[in-house]
């Protein structure tokens, strides 16, 4: 029997602010798979106290959680975000109850079906979510042979990466022509970033929300490029790709580049 939420999709969404578990491990929503269902879920709490009691369960696994802040003038923003990373489900927290609420319960999911493929946003839901996945257990400060599934969620991880579409940005230079006449022309500026150690490397996004996080309100120039041509687009003095870098910063480093395609052929 389907359970009515219209009372508490109507109470969460005349909220002033929530606040949601992020992982620092990765700077995005702490994502869990409910063991029972499968469902992938985010924890969204009424208020920042109950967060911090949620929160010292997971720092005594030495998985690090923050509160962060979402005002109700972005709800409509986060929450259309959270089909990018792979959830379908939402864990609202009170003082009095835990509800879990489908996504698509409290929000519409882009239909898309009808834009010409290449006109559709590119999204890699799977990739964001064993990346976000991966980089929870990952990042965890204990010793390798306590991490779990470390190994079955790196398998999967670099699958997905395989499949994947993914947007790199560039900066046009100034002067006539249209972009595939620069890019053509090598008219352009690519972005680096540099690690804690000055290596270099290029950024890549899984999606649009990725990029406009890194961009910031700059305008780049966006191409959406398949696994197999990522190569073609390192620059000579990069070591390889960020995936992410405002999100779960994943390294793909040339040879991984090199090495996937026939992992995986």
């Amino acid at each position: 029997m389907a359970v009515d939420h219209s009372f508490m999709l109507r109470k969460i969404q005349s909220r002033t602010k929530m606040f949601v578990a992020y992982c620092a491990y990765t700077n995005m929503p702490l994502v869990v798979c409910d063991p029972e269902t499968g469902n992938d879920q985010i924890y969204i709490f009424e208020k920042e106290p109950l967060l911090q009691e949620f929160a010292k369960a997971y720092t005594e696994k030495k998985i690090l959680l923050r509160g962060m802040e979402v005002k109700n003038k972005v709800f409509l923003r986060f929450y259309s975000s959270l089909f990018a990373i792979g959830i379908n489900e939402l864990v609202f927290v009170n003082e009095l109850s835990t509800v879990k609420i489908a996504l698509e319960d409290l929000i519409r999911k882009p239909d898309l079906s009808a834009l010409k493929p290449e006109q559709r946003p590119v999204m890699n839901e799977n990739l964001q979510l064993t990346g976000l996945y991966f980089m929870q257990e990952a990042g965890r400060p204990v010793p390798v042979e306590e991490k779990e599934d470390l190994e079955d969620l790196q398998e999967e991880l670099t699958a997905n990466m395989v499949k994947a579409t993914y947007i790199l940005a560039y900066q046009l230079q100034d002067g006539p022509g249209s972009v595939e006449e620069k890019i053509k022309a090598h008219q352009y500026n690519v972005l680096i970033i540099k690690d804690k150690d000055g290596n270099t490397y290029q950024p890549a996004f899984t999606d649009p929300f990725e990029l406009e996080k890194f961009s910031k309100g700059k305008k780049y120039t966006a191409l959406r490029v398949p696994f197999a041509d990522l190569s073609k687009c390192l620059i000579k003095d990069a070591k390889g790709f960020m995936l992410n870098p405002g999100g779960f910063h994943i390294l793909m480093p040339r040879e991984l580049l090199e090495e996937l395609p026939t992992r995986f052929q």
